[in-house]
Formats: structure tokens, sequence, C-alpha cells
């Protein structure tokens, strides 16, 4: 029930921001996108709406330095209900910003990454199942302090949140999740710039579901330690990133990487590979690596764009496979 009516504001605000007219320089726009895939693999084949989000962002009339930005998405594993995802407000200044509300904690570099930009259909399972909050759609409810120029060539974070996940009222435990991440980028001739760096986070929990990483059993209950590293390069047809990141969970570890490769065969033609791994406690998962081929078509200047994705993992005895292609199209 609070879903659904959180649903129907958010998608209240996203029409007012759309008909209100607002002056050039102090207007919140609205935007949103859906991603429209096919799947065979070796445990489901069909069609799917992957993701469709609507989101508003822009500065608050009573002061340009305030920010303001609210998404809500059509989850299939809610039955389609519109679930909210981000609401913060941020005051902006010349070297940094401080954000309050409910948000992606700033940690791991994929994660920072819109789900639209990056050159596979999906992120890492590394980073699907090891940030911080990682069980609720990564995001959870705190503040958080980003220092660095916008675009300079370094920055650092530190995040405090209630550590119990999104769309969660109280922080019930009176315990708290805190966060790190710090990056530096590096230019060199030909355009090609290195950026490298790592985050760290660290907790008590009284009682969270990590059943992804643990399997089935009672909710975690001790210290959870994480940290990870991460580099990029990119040129102007080109890029490399790559990650690696480790849990501690009391006695029990879990970590993973992954490593990829994209290049702009032409200015609309990209290919991509990719290999990750991720291992955990839980026994339902195979920790093997996967090996990942991809092409993307860009249809309209990223407004419209064609993604195929084919993966393999040699678990054992037996190859797990998908093959997946997807349209993604932009609302505005």
């Amino acid at each position: 029930m609070r879903r659904g009516v959180v649903g129907l504001v958010t998608l209240a605000l996203a029409q007012v921001a759309w008909v209100v007219p607002a002056r050039a320089q102090d207007r919140v726009d609205w935007h949103g996108y859906a991603q429209l895939r096919f799947t065979d693999g070796s445990d489901i084949a069909g069609f799917a709406i992957r993701r469709a989000k609507l989101w508003i962002e822009g500065p608050v009339p009573v002061d340009a330095h305030l920010h303001v930005k609210l998404q809500g998405l059509f989850r299939p594993a809610d039955a389609g209900a519109f679930v909210l995802q981000d609401v913060y407000i941020e005051y902006r200044w010349d070297l940094g910003a401080a954000r309050v509300g409910q948000m992606v904690p700033d940690f791991a570099l994929e994660r920072q990454q819109p789900d639209y930009d990056i050159p596979l259909v999906e992120r890492a399972a590394v980073i699907n199942v090891l940030v911080p909050a990682a069980a609720t759609m990564a995001r959870d409810v705190g503040a958080q302090v980003t220092i660095g120029p916008s675009n300079g060539p370094w920055h650092a974070s530190l995040g405090v949140f209630n550590g119990n996940g999104a769309n969660h009222q109280a922080n019930d435990d009176k315990r708290f999740l805190g966060t790190a991440r710090a990056t530096y980028a590096v230019a060199f001739p030909g355009g090609v710039q290195w950026e490298f760096g790592g985050s760290a986070s660290y907790r008590r929990s009284a009682g969270l579901d990590f059943r992804p990483i643990l399997g089935a059993g009672e909710p975690f209950a001790g210290t959870d330690t994480r940290w990870g590293v991460e580099s990029r390069l990119t040129a102007s047809h080109w890029e490399v990133q790559g990650e690696f990141l480790y849990a501690t969970l009391d006695t029990a570890s879990a970590w993973g990487w992954y490593a990829l490769a994209a290049y702009a065969i032409t200015p609309r033609n990209q290919i991509v590979v990719s290999a990750e791994q991720l291992r955990t406690p839980n026994p339902e998962v195979a920790g093997d690596p996967w090996y990942i081929v991809g092409f993307n078509h860009d249809i309209a200047r990223d407004r419209a764009k064609v993604m195929l994705d084919g993966r393999a993992q040699l678990a054992g005895p037996r190859t797990n496979y998908a093959a997946v292609a997807q349209l993604q199209l932009f609302f505005r």
C-alpha cells in the first residue's frame, strides 16, 4: 500500500514537472527510459521489461545551489509496482556537494555509472551483490558529502546512512553504515585518461538479510566490512575498466572482480568483451567465471539503442549460458 502511494506521488510530480512552464535557468526537468529485452538462457527464456524509470531533477527555485531529484522505477519483481528509488536534496558549491535523502551510496565505480550508459546489459555480479544496500536497489537513507571540483581530476566522499536499505522509515537498531570513496584521474597524450581509486564501508548489523551472499538462513548480525579498488582507462574510441571487491561478514567472506573492454568500430557501433567472477559462501551460486561478448548499435544518439549480449559460465560439468537482445528507449 505504501509503495503504491509513493508511486502515485512520484508519477504526479513527474507530470507536474512536464506540464508547468519554468524559466530556462531554474527548470526542473523530467526524464524517463525503458529497457525491453528478450532472454534465452539456461534457466529462463522470454520477453521482459528490464527497467522503466521516471525521474525529475533540477535546481530548487529558492536557491540555485540547491538541487532536487525524485526517481521511481516500474519494478517487475513487485508485480509492476512503481517503487521509489531516489529522493534527495543536494547543495552544490564549486568544490563539492552535500546530499541528504535516499540515494546510492558512493561505493564502487560501476555502481555510480547509470545503467543506461554501461556497455553491457547488466552490471557485473560482484557489483550487484557486494555493494552496500545491494538487496534494496543499492539505495539507503542518509547524508553524504563529496569534495572535488566538478571537472577536476579527483574526488572524495564520506557518507553516513541508516544501513537498513531503501524505503525504510526509521533506523530501528540505531546503528549506522559508513562509506568512503576516493578517485584520481591522470591525463596522458592522445586523449587517454586513467582513473583509479578505492571504496570502503563499515557497519555493525543487528539483523539484515544478506541471502545473496550467505544463502538461506537467519538474518546476519555482526560486523560487516567491505572494500574495493577500481581502475579505468578511456580514450576517444575505447575504454577498459575493472574492479575488485571484498566483503567480510564476521568469519565469512566473499569477493569478486570484473574486467571489461569496449571499442567503437564506428561512431554508432561498439563491441564489448568482459570476464567476471563472484565467490560467496552461498552454496546455491556457482563461483566460476563468466565470459561475455556484446555488441551495441546506437540508433539515435543514445536516445535509442540496441544491445546484444552473449555470456557463458563453465560450472563443472554444466555450462550456464544466456543470450540477451535489448532495446533501450529514452522518453526524453
